[in-house]
């Protein structure tokens, strides 16, 4: 009998992480013939390897789309292909796919010649796609090194520039300390359980009772250093200090990718392991995780206050919005995760608007260095469209009506009050008020701000442009109609319920 045969549905369910992971080998093959011969120059590489790995991630996302598995375990339970895997590497394929495709001319104006950094692109998308359907600790440690590694060599990508290699080495030094928490936490779970299958776990602690209550104390520690790993991996307030940094240090197209794509993987993760699995400690876990919603709300709305630099305070931006996606998750409830995946589904749409804008602004005088705010001045005079999506993006990030993002935070609020959580809310709503003043004091910067140096913004490249306006129109047409993504919220939702 041929073994193959054996393995031959897992082999189909990992067809498109095989490609994927097929196609970076040809492509280490392609980029390595490429720079070594020296007529053909460094923009060819650029160019051409951008354009190769947004053909893979096209296919790659075909495939996945085209993966018709309802439900099913493999490789003795170590991963899962239900609704949320399938959906969730949709996400992570059509994001990474932008973020190629709208920083391909950043890449070449900065100088960004090195084919190794499309190739840790892909490999960090590969190690994401991993990660939303690892069904053990194990696999789930061994997918977020795989992206994490990637990560710490993008962020110190520009070899010229001494901010990128800094954010590089704090990102190495912060995230290898929050590994170390990871693999306490898997050690204390295993070695009170024996095992570290997701399925197992449930089943074991589906119901307290006497016989294994003398084991709850070292799991619930287990459940801590769990969560500490999380929290520094997300952004979340106390251990949001390398955030700021690792934004600022890095490229903008790398720090465009970090404010996206990891954060929807990170909190799949989180949800597909806590919601799912430790349902008995649910008053001991959700307790803490609402302090930590609190606390990155209050710190990302007040210390957002005294930022200069756009990067930073988009970083700072990023920490109060994973605040309202940790109130949403403390909820615990159907509509509650929901409303979480309505809510990243919103900020993707408008961290990409955003970010775009970003990539378009530059300085006579400062080219290439930190964008501060006062970068976005005249950006309405110079380009009045690109002002005007400047300023819905910015409104919907504050939560003003009409626009999807106070669609999305009324229903974290609803879901949340819902739950009793009312201390919470009040805390976030007055906070919310507080993040609104800097929104509003970027609009006043974009229309209103005098400048004495001259700025201008790069010529615009075809897929910011359509980037940019579909950005802006979702960001109203959700507000009026936002079925669809309820709709594909609630599917993905009823995954782990």
């Amino acid at each position: 009998m041929n073994s193959f045969l054996l393995f031959q549905n897992n082999f189909k369910m990992f067809l498109p992480e095989v490609f994927l992971a097929t196609c970076i080998l040809i492509l280490v093959l392609h980029g390595s013939i490429l720079v070594s011969a020296k007529e053909i120059g460094s923009p060819f590489i650029t160019r051409s390897l951008n354009k190769l790995s947004v053909l893979v991630l096209f296919c790659t996302f075909l495939l996945v789309q085209n993966s018709n598995t309802i439900f099913m375990s493999s490789y003795q339970g170590g991963f899962i292909f239900d609704t949320l895997a399938s959906n969730s590497k949709q996400l992570i394929l059509l994001c990474s796919l932008i973020c190629l495709l709208i920083s391909e001319d950043f890449i070449f104006q900065n100088k960004i010649n090195r084919f190794e950094y499309f190739l840790l692109f892909l490999s960090s998308v590969l190690g994401l796609l991993f990660v939303v359907c690892s069904n053990d600790l194990i696999s789930l440690y061994l997918s977020i090194e795989m992206q994490s590694l990637c990560f710490f060599v993008l962020a110190a990508s520009k070899k010229d520039s001494s901010f990128s290699v800094e954010a590089g080495l704090k990102y190495f030094i912060l995230g290898s300390f929050s590994s170390t928490f990871f693999l306490l936490g898997i050690s204390l779970l295993y070695g009170c359980t024996g095992t570290t299958n997701f399925d197992n776990l449930h089943l074991l602690f589906l119901e307290k009772t006497e016989e294994t209550s003398f084991i709850f104390s070292p799991i619930e520690n287990g459940l801590i250093c769990i969560s500490v790993a999380f929290f520094f991996k997300l952004g979340v307030s106390p251990f949001h200090f390398w955030v700021p940094d690792v934004y600022e240090g890095s490229p903008t197209s790398i720090s465009l990718f970090f404010a996206i794509t990891p954060k929807i993987v990170l909190f799949i993760a989180f949800l597909r392991l806590f919601q799912g699995i430790f349902i008995s400690f649910s008053e001991f876990l959700y307790f803490v995780t609402i302090l930590f919603a609190i606390f990155s709300i209050f710190v990302g709305s007040f210390v957002a206050l005294r930022q200069k630099k756009l990067k930073r305070l988009l970083a700072y931006s990023s920490i109060n919005h994973v605040g309202y996606l940790l109130l949403a998750f403390s909820a615990n409830s159907l509509e509650a995760t929901e409303s979480l995946f309505f809510y990243i589904f919103i900020y993707m749409f408008t961290s990409f608007g955003l970010w775009s804008i970003l990539l378009l602004i530059g300085n006579t005088y400062s080219f290439g260095k930190s964008k501060t705010l006062l970068d976005l001045a005249s950006v309405a005079k110079t380009n009045p469209l690109i002002g005007v999506s400047c300023i819905l993006a910015l409104f919907s990030l504050a939560g003003i009506p009409p626009f999807a993002g106070f669609l999305a935070k009324i229903e974290i609020f609803i879901n949340a009050l819902n739950a009793s959580l009312f201390s919470a809310c009040l805390f976030a709503l007055l906070a919310s008020v507080i993040s609104a003043f800097y929104y509003v004091r970027l609009v006043k910067v974009v229309y209103f701000e005098k400048c004495e140096t001259q700025f201008f913004l790069s010529e615009i490249n075809p897929m910011i442009s359509i980037t940019l306006a579909l950005s802006t129109f979702s960001l109203v047409f959700f507000f009026i109609n936002p079925c669809f993504l309820q709709i594909f919220a609630q599917k993905m939702a009823l995954c782990l319920f």
